[in-house]
């Protein structure tokens, strides 16, 4: 199965008070858990197979350790990444009749 690799990103955090952002990522019902610095909004690559069940969950916690509600987002992985252009094609003339 194909190995697919998916760049993970959130908007900023929306308070200027928040001091961590903790990503929950759950593949085929197996969750580990990431805590980021800051507002970060880049995370850690995800890499999963196709076919995968996929839900990431992302809550910030703010100076005096509040927590928000998470922000969800589920899908299935899936390869929709086209293959490349074929190249070369071309056409000689070779004779005349």
């Amino acid at each position: 199965m194909n190995q697919l690799i998916y760049s993970v990103v959130a908007a900023p955090a929306s308070d200027a008070d928040v001091v961590a952002r903790l990503l929950t990522v759950t593949v085929n019902g197996e969750s580990s858990e990431k805590s980021y610095e800051g507002p970060a909004s880049k995370f850690d690559d995800l890499t999963v197979t196709q076919g995968d069940n996929v839900i990431l969950s992302l809550v910030d916690i703010d100076d005096a350790g509040n927590r928000s509600a998470a922000a969800t987002l589920s899908f299935v992985a899936e390869d929709t990444i086209p293959p490349q252009q074929p190249g070369g094609l071309g056409v000689t003339l070779i004779a005349e009749a």
